[in-house]
C-alpha cells in the first residue's frame, strides 16, 4: 500500500483560521459528493474532528446522469461511512425534457434538502476552492457587478432557499483546485471525477473554465491568486461601504416593527421607512450606497438601469401616493415623505379567517370563550364605518382614524373589521386594535385576533 504523506501545512493554516468561529457552532453539515474537492474537504474535517462540533454529511442524487448518477451516490455514502459519519442521502426526480431553469432547479432542491436535515446553529460547509473563485470573479465582470458582485464568494455567508436562511462556510477559498488534487494524490485519498465538468457544453462556466482560463494561463499563471486578492478587497470595500450606510440609514430611518400571526409573537423583520427629504440631502454617491444597502437584507440589488430610474422618480422627481417601484417580488412606494419596501403579496393580501394567539393587553380567554365560531364575522372595509378606538374617548369615522394613524393608502385598503354578527358591533380593527367597549376585558396577557391570508406566501 501507498504510505501516506504528512498532512499539508495549509491544513493547519486553514484549521487555525476558522478554529475558534467553528467551535461555537452546535453542528457542521458537510455537502459531500464524489469529487475531490469535497473529498479533500471531508479529510480535512475528520482530521480536526476532535476539536470539532458534530461532523454530518448529505448527498442529493439528481438522477441527472443514470448509472454515474448512482456511482457516485453510492461513492459518498460510502466514504462517509470509512470515516464514521452519519450521511444522510436523498433522492430527486426532475423533467428532463425541460432543460430550461434545470441547474437552478436542481440548486434550490439540493439547498431547501440541506436546510431541512439541519440544526439550528449549525454551518453547510461546500467544498468551493479559489479556483471557483476566479470563474465568479470572471462572470460577475461580464455582469457589471458592482463592489458586492465583485467581492464574489465568501468564506461565511448566509443564503436564502425557500423559506430557509442556510449559513454557508467556504474554508478552501484560499486554495487552488490544482492543490486539492496534489494533496489528494499525496494522501492517498480516493475520488471519482465528474465528467460533466469536462464537456465542451455552452454553459458558461464551463466556457470560461475550459476556455478562457487555458489560454490565460499560459501568459498569466499567477491570474488566480491574483484575482483572489481582488475579491478579498472588493469584500473589505463592501464591508466599509455597508458601514457607511448603516451610519446613513440611522440618520434618515425610522424603524418599524410588527407583531407577526405566530404564536410566539417574534417581531417580523420589516424594512425601516426612508424619509425621503433626508435621503435627498445626501451626495449621490451615498444615495445610491444606502438604497442598495436598504434592500440588502432582502436579497434585492439596484440593477444600475433600475437605480438611475429609482433617483429620477423618487429623488429627481415629485412621488405621490399612487406611486409605485416594481422589485419582485417587493414593491417600493411613498406616503408623507417616507419611502416604504414591501412584499407585493402584503400589499395585496386578503384574509379568509383569523386565529387567536397570545398577546399582552388583550381580552382574557374567557372573555373570547363566549362566542362560537359563528358568531364572530371578519369582513373587509367597506368605508363609512365608525369606530370607537380602547385609546380614544369617542367614535370617529374610520377613514379619519386610519389617516390619523398616519396608515399608508395601500395599508388602508387591507383594513380588516372583527364583528360581532348579531349586533354588528366592531370588537377589533388590524391596524387600530381593540373597541372601547372591550376595556373592562383587558388584561396584562390574553388572546388577540391574527389574521390568516386567503392563500399562503409561503415559497
Amino acid at each position: 500500500m501507498q504510505k501516506q504523506s504528512p498532512l499539508p501545512k495549509w491544513y493547519f493554516d486553514i484549521f487555525n483560521r476558522y478554529r475558534e468561529r467553528l467551535q461555537q457552532k452546535e453542528a457542521l453539515y458537510l455537502a459531500l459528493s464524489a469529487g475531490v474537492d469535497s473529498n479533500t474537504l471531508l479529510h480535512w474535517l475528520y482530521t480536526f474532528r476532535e476539536e470539532l462540533p458534530p461532523i454530518y454529511t448529505i448527498h442529493v442524487n439528481h438522477n441527472w446522469h443514470d448509472n454515474y448518477s448512482h456511482l457516485w451516490a453510492n461513492f459518498a455514502r460510502q466514504r462517509a461511512e470509512f470515516y464514521g459519519f452519519t450521511h444522510y442521502h436523498y433522492e430527486a426526480f426532475f423533467d428532463l425534457e425541460e432543460m430550461s431553469g434545470l441547474e437552478a432547479a436542481g440548486r434550490e432542491m439540493r439547498y431547501i434538502k440541506f436546510a431541512e436535515t439541519m440544526q439550528p446553529n449549525s454551518l453547510l460547509c461546500v467544498a468551493h476552492h479559489r479556483s471557483d473563485q476566479a470563474e465568479t470573479l470572471i462572470q460577475r465582470l461580464l455582469r457589471s457587478s458592482g463592489t458586492r458582485g465583485l467581492g464574489a464568494m465568501r468564506d461565511f455567508n448566509t443564503v436564502r432557499f425557500g423559506a430557509y436562511d442556510i449559513d454557508l462556510f467556504r474554508p478552501f477559498l484560499s486554495i487552488s483546485k490544482k492543490t486539492l488534487y496534489e494533496t489528494a494524490i499525496a494522501l492517498n485519498l480516493p475520488w471519482l471525477e465528474d465528467y460533466t465538468n469536462h464537456e465542451a457544453d455552452d454553459m458558461e462556466r464551463n466556457i470560461i473554465r475550459n476556455d478562457l482560463f487555458k489560454r490565460m494561463e499560459t501568459s498569466f499563471p499567477q491570474y488566480e491568486e491574483a484575482f483572489y486578492q481582488v475579491t478579498q478587497f472588493m469584500q473589505e470595500a463592501d464591508d466599509l461601504l455597508l458601514e457607511l450606510a448603516m451610519l446613513d440609514l440611522e440618520k434618515i430611518a425610522q424603524k418599524k416593527e410588527i407583531e407577526t400571526d405566530r404564536a410566539e409573537g417574534d417581531l417580523e423583520r420589516v424594512a425601516p421607512q426612508l424619509h425621503l427629504p433626508s435621503l435627498k440631502k445626501l451626495s449621490l454617491a451615498r444615495q445610491k450606497n444606502l438604497l442598495q444597502a436598504w434592500i440588502r437584507p432582502y436579497n434585492l440589488i439596484f440593477s444600475q438601469r433600475q437605480l438611475t430610474e429609482f433617483i429620477r422618480v423618487f429623488l429627481d422627481g415629485a412621488p405621490t401616493h399612487q406611486t409605485r417601484f416594481e422589485l419582485d417580488p417587493y414593491v417600493i412606494l411613498y406616503f408623507q415623505d417616507y419611502l416604504y419596501l414591501e412584499e407585493k403579496s402584503e400589499v395585496l393580501s386578503s384574509f379568509k379567517s383569523f386565529q387567536l394567539t397570545p398577546s399582552s393587553n388583550a381580552p382574557s380567554r374567557h372573555f373570547w370563550q363566549q362566542f362560537s365560531a359563528d358568531d364572530l364575522l371578519l369582513v373587509k372595509r367597506q368605508g363609512g364605518e365608525r369606530f370607537h378606538p380602547l385609546y380614544r374617548e369617542r367614535s370617529q369615522q374610520l377613514k379619519k382614524l386610519l389617516q390619523e394613524a398616519k396608515i399608508p393608502v395601500w395599508e388602508r385598503d387591507n383594513c380588516w373589521l372583527l364583528k360581532e354578527r348579531k349586533s354588528g358591533e366592531i370588537l377589533w380593527i388590524n391596524h387600530l386594535g381593540f373597541a372601547k367597549s372591550l376595556e373592562s376585558e383587558i388584561e396584562g396577557e390574553g388572546l388577540a385576533p391574527a389574521l390568516i391570508p386567503a392563500v399562503s406566501n409561503a415559497n
